[in-house]
Formats: C-alpha cells, sequence, structure tokens
C-alpha cells in the first residue's frame, strides 16, 4: 500500500480545497461555534474593539466576526500564506479592517488587545513547550479580564480510543461529502504530526499560561472549545 501523500496549507491547492470544502465538513456545528464565540467575546468586547486572531487562515472565523459586529477591527496571523490569501478572498471588502501578519504569535503586535481567539489552530502545535509559550504570548497581549476563546481538536493520540476517535472524525467528513482522498490525506497529517492532547491537558495549559475563568461552551466529537479571562 503505498503512502499517503502529506498535507501543507502552505500548499496552494491544498488550502484552496480546505477552504472550498470548508473545515465544517469535518467540524460537527462548525458555524454554530462562530456564533458562539461572537456571544461570548462580546460579554467583555465592546464595539470598536481590537481583536487578535491566531490561526486566521482560510477566514471563516474572520467572516463571522466582520458580519456581526462590523465595529470590530481585527489582527490577523497565520504561519500559511496560502491560507491568508484564501482568507482575504473569503472576507471580501472587509479585509480593510484587518492587519494581515504571516507568522506567528511572537509577530503579532504586543497590543494590548481586547479578545483574542485560537480556533482550530493550537492542536497543530507540538505540546513540548511550544503550546504553552503561544498560550503565554498571546495571554500577554491581552488587556486585564479581556476574553480568549480556544477550540481545539482533542483526539488524544495516547488514548486508548485514539484510533476510534480518528475513524469518527473520517467518517464524518466522508458523510458530509468530502472526496476519500482528501479525507486519508488530512487523517494521515492529524495522526502522523502526533501534536492534540487531551481536553483536560488544554485546560491545564491554559491555567499554566496564567488564564482565569476558564469555562466550556462547545464539544462535538473529539472538538472542544473554552473560553477563559486574562
Amino acid at each position: 500500500m503505498s503512502a499517503v501523500p502529506s498535507f501543507s496549507f502552505n500548499d496552494r491547492d491544498n488550502a484552496r480545497n480546505y477552504c472550498a470544502g470548508g473545515p465544517a465538513n469535518f467540524m460537527p456545528g462548525f458555524f454554530l461555534m462562530h456564533r458562539l464565540a461572537v456571544q461570548l467575546l462580546s460579554e467583555r468586547a465592546a464595539d470598536g474593539a481590537r481583536v487578535l486572531v491566531l490561526g486566521a487562515g482560510g477566514g471563516f472565523e474572520l467572516k463571522a466576526f466582520c458580519e456581526a459586529r462590523p465595529g470590530w477591527r481585527y489582527v490577523a496571523v497565520d504561519p500559511a500564506g496560502a491560507m491568508l490569501d484564501q482568507a482575504k478572498e473569503e472576507i471580501g471588502t472587509a479585509a480593510s479592517r484587518v492587519e494581515w501578519i504571516e507568522g506567528y504569535i511572537d509577530d503579532a503586535p504586543a497590543g494590548p488587545f481586547d479578545a483574542a481567539t485560537c480556533l482550530l489552530t493550537l492542536h497543530m502545535m507540538k505540546d513540548d513547550g511550544t503550546k504553552l509559550a503561544a498560550l503565554k504570548e498571546t495571554r500577554a497581549r491581552l488587556k486585564p479580564g479581556a476574553p480568549f476563546i480556544l477550540v481545539d481538536n482533542c483526539v488524544d493520540a495516547a488514548a486508548p480510543d485514539f484510533r476510534r476517535q480518528m475513524d469518527r472524525y473520517s467518517q464524518f467528513a466522508q458523510d458530509s461529502g468530502v472526496a476519500p482522498d482528501f479525507v486519508a490525506r488530512a487523517r494521515e497529517s492529524v495522526e502522523s504530526a502526533g501534536t492534540c492532547v487531551s481536553g483536560a491537558r488544554n485546560e491545564e495549559l491554559l491555567r499554566e499560561a496564567g488564564f482565569g475563568t476558564i469555562e466550556g461552551f462547545y464539544t462535538a466529537l473529539s472538538w472542544r472549545g473554552w473560553v477563559a479571562t486574562a
């Protein structure tokens, strides 16, 4: 059996195909999650808020935020230029309300920001200090008490039900109409990376990074979401 080709978000075809199919095909309740994120951020982020969006490639959350809160301004950070290009296309004229940064959290302005998000991104980082450093750098850029939304794929490779969780991940995508070869590449990328951790571990990392009032608000298959305060 031949190896499954690797998946990279820096590949323009991969970025285009991913955004065309949409992460909603891999994640139950994807658009509802965005609605909830806007609601929870708005509890503390007023009109005119400046929001840091970590892992903004694709632009799905930016589109939802821009439509729901036209007074907010954004700094969008992502290391994949191809995904940022897709984000600019996704949000159209609202792109003028966004400062685009091709890079990592260290490349973002110091702030202080009124709110921040990290959606479908932390699980791509290694738990070798990289996840914790990203969370610490994010918190350092937030005003005291500012909200932070984290949504992550918590299919823990060390868990005894890892294979079952990945089967469900794949089945949901296939049932959503994603091409089998693309599903296989996405699954291989998750499994070979070995960077996903449990929901409990993410909560521990949030506490270690100095966030408080950590509340879960979203659960769907292996996906989990939290709102925390700086």
